[in-house]
């Protein structure tokens, strides 16, 4: 292969991988919208794709966030860790953040936000509610990607199907 065909061949798989991962981007937001909505209408989380000839290649899982704890009223907190944690109290009368951090993996995030070990209501925390699912996971199945590329190869898949390349740069 000549230089100049080499050329030609990392400009023309440029243009194809960035109409890929535009098509890839595009087909994510609208599979997670559809993960969604699934959740939400029938309490639905995994999916298994397949082939059209219904092998299996991937499940894809929406990632769910945790709830976590944060700080409501920083004056009230700081004031509760000082009588109750006060080596954790730093002389800018802050508290630290690593002990925070530490801290707070341990608080169930109920509201209102109570000690793990005593019960007590710590004061100035609240918990604030798992934001929507942002993501999703996309886990091959054993030989998927091979039975993909088998697919491919075979004709099975159409690639034109599945990736407009209209209505791109130009």
């Amino acid at each position: 292969m000549s230089l100049k065909d080499q050329a030609t061949r990392v400009a023309v798989l440029r243009v194809l991988r960035d109409a890929v991962d535009a098509e890839y981007e595009a087909a994510r937001r609208t599979m997670l919208g559809g993960l969604r909505a699934a959740r939400a209408e029938l309490d639905l989380k995994s999916i298994r794709a397949t082939l059209p000839d219904h092998t299996p290649i991937a499940t894809i899982t929406l990632i769910d966030p945790r709830p976590t704890v944060v700080i409501a009223d920083e004056h009230a907190f700081l004031t509760w860790v000082a009588e109750n944690h006060p080596s954790e109290v730093e002389t800018l009368t802050r508290v630290r953040p690593c002990w925070q951090r530490e801290f707070f993996t341990r608080l169930a995030c109920l509201d209102p936000v109570t000690d793990p070990h005593t019960g007590e209501v710590i004061p100035g925390l609240a918990a604030t509610p798992a934001p929507p699912p942002r993501s999703f996971s996309l886990r091959p199945v054993p030989g998927g990607p091979e039975k993909v590329t088998r697919a491919w190869r075979t004709g099975e898949l159409d690639l034109r199907q599945l990736l407009s390349l209209d209505g791109g740069a130009t």
